[in-house]
């Protein structure tokens, strides 16, 4: 997997925020802003907590 184009992470995040929004709007039609915000919010913090967990992985990779 590491010969994946830098931005290819990216373009997941874009792809699943996508997706969500869409179902929404199917569901529910037009999000407010408020709702909009705080799916940002928590695809924000999801892609945190996922790099803080690669680097740990990394981490333990390294210890003998």
């Amino acid at each position: 997997m590491s010969d994946q184009r830098p931005g290819r992470h990216e373009q997941i995040w874009q792809r699943l925020r996508r997706v969500i929004l869409d179902a929404v709007y199917t569901l529910r039609g037009p999000p407010p802003p408020d709702v909009v915000q705080k799916i940002d919010d928590v695809l924000r913090e999801a892609k945190q907590d996922r790099e803080k967990g690669e680097g740990r992985c990394r981490d333990d990779d390294e210890t003998p």
